[in-house]
């Protein structure tokens, strides 16, 4: 009896069970590999995403400094040009002249001197609408930033998409390794093969993915 104990121990595995083993394996190689070059990208994209999140905030908060100081310099100039012409109108020429030659600035000399021959058509002489050439280069900076960030902003969203196909395609070759790697511990060829089947639909569609978010 013992004999034929260890005989029946001794025995060689069955063909269907070692093809079975050779396919789980090789299912195991090939997810193994999609996978890390799926987690690759996932993460070149993700880092690419925050990197580009990071600059575009830093450039909008540049761009709201930069307004911060237009806006401080136009209201400076607009109480300039009050004072100005309320010493106008009360006839005190001399204070107003020495408030224009000592205080005002290139620009807001250039606006007064456009709104002075406008006559009564224009009641605001920083009314870019009615053609004033009052501007700030703080204004075309600004704008200048605020688009940058903007663009910016699209393509670490762009990015950070990318990324989520990537991270999509590993879930599914993350199937494809616990499908795979389960498979040799059933003994029976049914749910062996039922196994490994699971995970090649879970490598092929996990593949599939990786080639879409490269060629998307």
């Amino acid at each position: 009896m013992a004999q034929h104990a260890d005989l029946t121990a001794d025995a060689p595995e069955e063909p269907s069970s070692r093809r079975m083993e050779f396919a789980s394996a090789i299912l195991l190689g090939l997810a193994a590999v999609a996978t890390a070059w799926s987690a690759y990208w996932a993460a070149m994209y993700g880092g690419d995403a925050i990197a580009g999140y990071a600059q575009a905030n830093t450039l909008t908060s540049q761009a709201a400094d930069v307004y911060g100081d237009a806006t401080g310099q136009y209201n400076y100039d607009r109480t300039l040009f009050l004072q100005y012409a309320e010493l106008r109108l009360t006839g005190d020429e001399a204070t107003a002249d020495a408030l224009r030659d000592n205080f005002f600035s290139e620009n807001l000399e250039e606006t007064v001197d456009w709104y002075d021959t406008t006559g009564d058509e224009v009641t605001d002489p920083f009314d870019a609408d009615a053609g004033s050439p009052y501007a700030l280069e703080e204004w075309a900076e600004g704008n200048e930033l605020s688009e940058e960030a903007d663009r910016v902003y699209q393509e670490a969203t762009a990015n950070d998409d990318q990324g989520d196909k990537f991270d999509l395609a590993t879930v599914f070759l993350a199937l494809s390794l616990f499908f795979g790697g389960i498979a040799t511990v059933f003994r029976r060829h049914l749910p062996q093969v039922a196994t490994i089947a699971v995970g090649t639909a879970g490598l092929v569609i996990g593949v599939g993915a990786v080639v879409w978010a490269h060629v998307s």
